[in-house]
């Protein structure tokens, strides 16, 4: 039978958990410890014992320094978490992979979990996704995908018993969970689920909750009660003096935070809290009570927060609220009467609260898994022992329908070959077919039920052949999933001459369905010579592709040097790119090289996010230079609108300065990402605002270089250089009227490498580039070569070969170095345009 994943894991911030497909339902399974469904992914060390869940979370109120918890907010970046009693680091892939390994222990069916779907928030860039894959690798899992959390929920309700018609519907997933929050709009169409748009914050979740209780009730009212210098600063603060009291009043807020959502008010206890005294040695020792309004207050601006993202969600999509069924509520933060009474309030969208919101993730990865074929990560995929045939099937997995169509493509030998399909109820028999090229069969589903049927492929004598695949099986009444979506742009950094620095083009739009595959042809912006260390650097980076590339996220790097070629690639040479994407987000990017014939190819896994809380204070203050110089601007060509919404950009830039000043180098929360991520924000605010300074520049500089161009063509053009300016004036509407002046930008360099295409081969230009070489020669790297090439270079001009002197040329160039060569030169940042 045809091996499926079958098992979900909900891999979260604060619990985790595990669940089976089984033949159309799904199994949560329970902690064979204590009989919990949910698993805190909290891991504890003691000496040679490694504690996973309850036990790590009772062990922190000893030693918190030697508990790690809440590191799925670390996943994608360089941080690790100090363990005072191993006196070592672990990675947050190491201690996620932990709990996947004490979550194979609920399976108490004895069978070996080899595979699973494993959740991420939809907002997880690929680096975080790559991470939560590693890690699944790491747990020893063979096969590992990845499924975006909003649609695992839509599953879970999708799927469950008694639903709602949901056909052709839409609504809003809002998740909030223990560290990461997202919030989708998702759309049913012909029975499946599809991801239309979705914003989140990383940042966000019920962590975020109890820190601001710790420190907006809790710090304030142990301030009151003793004498402390800074204690904040000191809880967060790995070397600060009361570091171990951040751990252990995270986690009493965490339990007033469940309190709360039952009743109107929930006691901490300081007295229980080992050797609590202020900096004078006295004691703490006091009951503290916090009600829910107070709770509320703490909460209102970030929950407000997440109904804004809802709202935006909404005018993107040109929706109201009356165009969506329900907001489905998941994620344990969403218990919280607060947070649904608010949500109702300010979306005026009925909140559906009808699945338990701690599980519906793990039962939608669950069913998502049920639909996933079991392939080792690695593996060759299997083939028939019988060499003469090859099989493929194609049908769905889920189905509304009363029947499904099942077909297959053969090639090999098929004559005096048959088939034959049978339901595992003896209620359909296909009897024997004669096996051909194609088969089509419409199976009869029995409604709201799995549905297996065996396939066989038989030979004459009724001996079956295996052809790799054995079982067809579906579920009647459950919802498959379209695709899954592309959270962010995913962008190629080209050089652009016109503007001296970057730009950005878009190869895979947020929100296409995934897997995906893109090609673009790029031209070599300068002369790579063969065994030199020039290089061209293919650089795809993740974020809004409208945006500068510095705002955007990396993701990696395919660099080709002069020592990996086998000639030289000169400037304007092509080369081809193949962009591919698969499901669960890995990247592969390809480089074809037509004049050689060489191909470069590359996984990307993304780079770790790394943050200096010093140059973060520092990049900080620059965006403030910059700001200040763009309102000064406004207001000297009187554009008082823009100035005025810069000066509001500039209000929230001077609260991130505060807060970055004071963020220690060993700080030991996320608030340095959380910063990052406003600044590179308010950067981005910065670049929208100014964008029409940008536009107008950028569109003088086009009609100059059209009309150059033009002149140029008309005067020393062939006939395909006419085509290709007719061509580029034909698409003049699409770009000169845009409000993306990278667009416009573009536009310019490709009339740009026109113009210089024909100047390149004019005697005239030639000539004196040569001259000019001649005159830098004493500067070059390797006399006895330069002085070869200008030996040969005289030559040529006498005899006027035009075509032997540009190569020379451009041999002569790449001995001029970097200080000397012209600023146009320089200023390349990949070599590719």
């Amino acid at each position: 039978m045809t091996k499926m994943i079958n098992f979900g894991i909900d891999l979260g911030t604060s619990n985790s958990l595990i669940a089976k497909f089984d033949k159309g339902s799904v199994e949560v399974f329970k902690n064979p410890n204590g009989f919990k469904e949910t698993l805190p992914s909290i891991i504890g060390f003691r000496n040679d014992r490694i504690m996973v869940g309850d036990q790590a979370r009772t062990y922190a109120e000893k030693d918190p320094k030697s508990v790690a918890s809440r590191f799925k907010r670390k996943m994608g970046t360089t941080e690790t978490v100090k363990i005072q009693s191993l006196n070592a680091s672990k990675t947050p892939i190491d201690l996620s992979a932990f709990v996947l390994k004490e979550l194979k222990g609920f399976v108490h069916s004895g069978e070996a979990v080899e595979a699973a779907v494993i959740t991420i928030p939809a907002s997880f860039d690929t680096v975080q996704s790559n991470a939560t894959k590693d890690a699944g690798i790491s747990a020893g899992f063979k096969h590992v995908v990845l499924l975006q959390e909003p649609i695992a929920a839509s599953l879970a309700y999708a799927n469950k018993e008694k639903s709602d018609d949901l056909r052709n519907s839409q609504w809003i997933v809002y998740d909030l969970g223990g560290g990461t929050f997202d919030v989708a709009l998702v759309k049913i169409v012909e029975g499946e689920l599809t991801v239309v748009d979705h914003e989140g914050d990383n940042y966000l979740g019920g962590s975020d909750f109890d820190s601001m209780i710790v420190e907006k009730i809790l710090v304030p009212e142990i301030n009151r009660r003793g004498n402390f210098e800074d204690l904040l600063a000191q809880m967060k603060s790995e070397k600060g003096k009361y570091n171990k009291l951040w751990t252990v009043l995270l986690h009493k807020a965490e339990e007033a935070k469940i309190e709360l959502s039952t009743k109107a008010s929930a006691e901490i206890d300081l007295g229980m809290i080992r050797d609590l005294e202020d900096d004078e040695g006295n004691a703490i020792d006091t009951i503290l009570t916090i009600t829910r309004s107070e709770f509320e207050n703490v909460i209102k601006d970030a929950v407000d927060g997440t109904v804004d993202m809802m709202k935006k969600i909404l005018t993107r999509n040109s929706l109201q609220s009356r165009d969506l069924k329900f907001i489905l509520m998941v994620g344990g933060s969403t218990y919280s009467p607060y947070v649904r009474k608010r949500v109702e309030e300010m979306m005026n969208i009925p909140v559906n609260t009808s699945i338990d919101p701690t599980s519906a993730i793990t039962i939608g990865a669950a069913y998502f898994a049920g639909s996933k074929e079991f392939k080792q990560e690695g593996a060759a995929p299997k083939a028939s022992t019988n060499s003469q045939i090859k099989f493929r099937a194609v049908y769905n997995r889920n189905s509304q329908e009363s029947e499904e169509t099942f077909t297959a493509k053969v090639e090999g030998h098929t004559a005096g070959m048959f088939y034959r399909i049978l339901n595992d109820d003896g209620s359909f028999d296909s009897g024997l077919k004669p096996l051909t090229t194609r088969i089509a069969e419409d199976l009869p589903l029995r409604e709201g039920s799995f549905n297996l049927f065996t396939f066989k492929i038989l030979d004459g004598q009724n001996n079956i052949i295996d052809v790799g695949f054995d079982s067809i099986q579906i579920a009647q009444g459950r919802y498959s999933v379209a695709g899954q979506m592309l959270p962010e742009d995913i962008c190629l950094v080209k050089d652009d001459l016109s503007s001296k620095d970057t730009r950005l083009d878009l190869v895979f739009a947020k929100n296409c369905v995934l897997p995906t595959k893109g090609k673009r042809t790029v031209e070599i912006a300068k002369t790579i010579v063969k065994g030199s260390r020039d290089a061209i650097t293919i650089m795809v980076v993740e974020g809004p592709s409208e945006k500068h590339s510095s705002t955007n996220k990396p993701i990696g790097i395919l660099a080709i040097t002069g020592e990996q070629i086998s000639r030289d690639l000169l400037r304007g040479t092509e080369v081809d790119l193949t962009f591919e994407m698969s499901e669960s987000r890995d990247l592969t990017v390809s480089a074809y090289l037509n004049v050689t014939g060489q191909e470069f190819s590359q996984v990307f896994k993304g780079q770790a996010r790394h943050v200096d809380t010093r140059l973060l204070a520092t990049e900080v203050l620059q965006l403030e230079t910059k700001i200040q110089a763009e309102i000064d601007d406004a207001q000297a060509n009187q554009n008082h609108d823009g100035a005025a919404k810069l000066e509001k950009l500039n209000d929230e830039l001077q609260s991130l300065i505060v807060e970055s000043a004071s963020l220690s180098s060993d700080d030991v929360t996320d608030d340095r990402f959380k910063l990052e991520d406003k600044k590179c924000k308010i950067a981005q605010g910065i670049f929208e605002l100014t964008a029409s300074k940008r536009i107008d520049a950028a569109k003088a500089n086009y009609l100059q270089v059209k009309s150059d161009t033009a002149s140029m063509v008309q005067e020393s053009g062939n006939d395909r250089e006419r085509h290709q300016l007719k061509e580029i004036l034909a698409r003049e509407e699409l770009h000169i009227h845009s409000t993306n002046p990278e667009r416009i930008d573009a536009a310019t360099s490709e009339l740009q490498r026109l113009h210089f295409q024909i100047l390149a081969r004019q005697p005239d230009f030639l000539v004196g580039m040569f001259q000019h070489l001649e005159e830098i020669r004493p500067t070059m790297n390797d006399q006895a070569q330069a002085k070869q090439l200008i030996d040969h270079g005289r030559r040529l001009v006498a005899t006027k070969n035009w075509d032997d002197l540009r190569d020379v040329n451009g041999q002569l160039w790449m001995l001029v170095p970097d200080t000397e060569r012209a600023e146009e030169d320089v200023r390349l940042y990949t070599g590719i345009v």
